[in-house]
């Protein structure tokens, strides 16, 4: 006959260790909590990321494509590629001229010469103060000055001076600098970025803004919005 089983010990101990066991799956079950927050935290992270460095990324390489190197190498490009210019046809000018034996008038049609077609809708964008500029330039000759090609090339150059100084400020400053660097206004070219703020502190402005602009490409003529201005009809009395 089977003794009785006298360890009285041994179903608690059994029940003790399935109570302790228990709470095991509560712990569990907190995991797709935590993993939850952590998604959260993280798609909050990426949020702000993107929605802070991302547009503050697009306007650096916005900056960065209209910056003067960039423009330069497009129109190295461009001229690589021998694309036909664009002329653009302004609007007829009428101008008195001072001179010998009285009154004189000077009336012409001028075409602008172009690399591409956005340059004439930055002239509109700018119209009435490109054609006050230019009846500055025509009206300030004399019928002598005019009378001679030398005379005539000169005021083609400086028609389109003032014009691209209007429209493509950095670009005619830093030309101006490396063809002429005596004439220029070293404090406003330093307003238009085109050559450091430090300079204005030198003893030789003109000697510092021609190494500063030596930096860059060389710009030619060719380089700039407007590269040459054509007379289309040229009368003077």
């Amino acid at each position: 006959m089977a003794e009785p089983d006298t360890n009285p010990v041994a179903p608690d101990a059994a029940a003790a260790t399935a109570v302790e066991a228990a709470p095991a799956p509560a712990a569990k079950s907190k995991l797709p909590l935590i993993a939850g927050a952590v998604g959260v935290l993280v798609l909050a992270g990426a949020g702000w990321y993107f929605g802070i460095h991302l547009p503050a990324k697009k306007q650096a390489e916005q900056e960065s494509e209209q910056s003067v190197e960039k423009r330069l190498m497009k129109q190295l490009e461009s001229k690589k590629a021998n694309k036909p210019p664009v002329f653009i046809t302004m609007d007829e000018f009428l101008v008195n001229l001072p001179g010998k034996g009285g009154e004189h008038y000077l009336q012409t049609k001028l075409v602008l010469r172009t690399a591409d077609s956005s340059t004439e809708k930055r002239i509109t964008d700018f119209l009435p103060l490109v054609r006050d500029r230019v009846l500055a330039v025509l009206s300030s000759r004399t019928l002598e000055e005019m009378a001679t090609v030398e005379g005539k090339d000169r005021m083609a150059k400086d028609i389109a001076l003032v014009i691209n100084a209007i429209i493509e400020p950095q670009l005619t400053a830093i030309f101006i600098l490396q063809q002429e660097p005596s004439t220029a206004d070293i404090r406003n070219l330093e307003r238009l970025g085109a050559i450091p703020r430090e300079t204005a502190g030198g003893g030789s402005y003109s000697a510092v803004a021609k190494e500063a602009a030596a930096q860059f490409w060389k710009v030619t003529e060719m380089d700039l919005p407007v590269q040459a201005v054509l007379f289309n009809a040229l009368v003077m009395q």
